[in-house]
């Protein structure tokens, strides 16, 4: 579920009454306590809209290496809780097959040498993780930290990571609303994807098992077999429209398509 990322005064004071009764009638084992409260929000999530030539160009950079690869994404706020990812641009970077680092003066000057609507939409961090999984590494997670701390009031920064099957690790951090979404919080398409939707329809409708009159389409959980009745072409076409991937489905895991 979406979470906080700076506590507010009414999170404070509930923490405050909270520890103040725990501490009333605590009794020590060992000389020593510890306090935890986790605080989330509920029916919160958000977009992440990838234009074709974004899409294009991340599936180039994660399919077409063999050692990691970073990238910054051009992104801007679409509405509340809706962000799109117009471009991919890479960075100076030295890579190994499980590692992206960067000379930061190289770093440096190649991201002041952007225009000014360039530089000032770079709000997305990316790397793929080659044939491993998507857990962010202690690498990962320090090199978030290190930019978050740079985000005011206003701002939003999306990390990514993806590997070779297509899994995708999704951290959104929405400094405006408070809001930090990851992974099923987020739901991610792909803008302009009506010929791509038309196509598999059309393909649904043409595709059976041998000596079989079923024909296989999707499924919410696992393609299936099932008639092909009008209400599923209905349903099938509802299911595309809006892009190529859905994670709620199939786990945040893969893609649809």
């Amino acid at each position: 579920m979406p979470r906080p990322i700076i506590m507010t005064q009414e999170m404070k004071q509930s923490a405050l009454e909270d520890f103040t009764a725990l501490l009333k009638d605590m009794k020590m084992s060992d000389g020593s306590l510890s306090y935890t409260k986790s605080f989330k929000y509920k029916d919160k999530s958000a977009v992440v809209w990838l234009t074709q030539e974004a899409y294009r160009k991340i599936l180039a950079l994660v399919l077409g290496f063999n050692s990691e690869v970073g990238w910054h994404g051009i992104a801007s706020r679409s509405g509340d809780n809706e962000f799109t990812i117009e471009d991919i641009i890479v960075y100076p970077q030295e890579v190994t097959g499980s590692t992206v680092n960067t000379d930061q003066e190289l770093y440096t000057d190649w991201l002041y040498s952007l225009d000014d609507e360039t530089f000032n939409k770079v709000r997305m961090q990316g790397h793929s993780h080659v044939n491993m999984g998507v857990s962010p590494s202690g690498v990962d997670n320090t090199h978030r930290q290190q930019i978050i701390e740079q985000l005011d009031s206003g701002m939003f920064y999306i990390f990514m990571i993806w590997n070779k099957s297509l899994s995708i690790h999704t951290l959104i951090y929405d400094m405006q609303h408070n809001v930090l979404y990851e992974d099923k919080d987020v739901e991610i398409y792909l803008l302009d994807n009506a010929d791509m939707d038309e196509f598999m329809i059309d393909a649904v409708g043409k595709v059976q098992k041998r000596g079989q009159r079923k024909k296989e389409t999707v499924s919410k959980t696992k393609c299936t077999e099932q008639e092909l009745s009008p209400d599923d072409v209905a349903e099938l076409e509802q299911y595309m429209q809006f892009g190529l991937y859905d994670q709620y489905d199939l786990g945040g895991s893969a893609w649809t398509l």
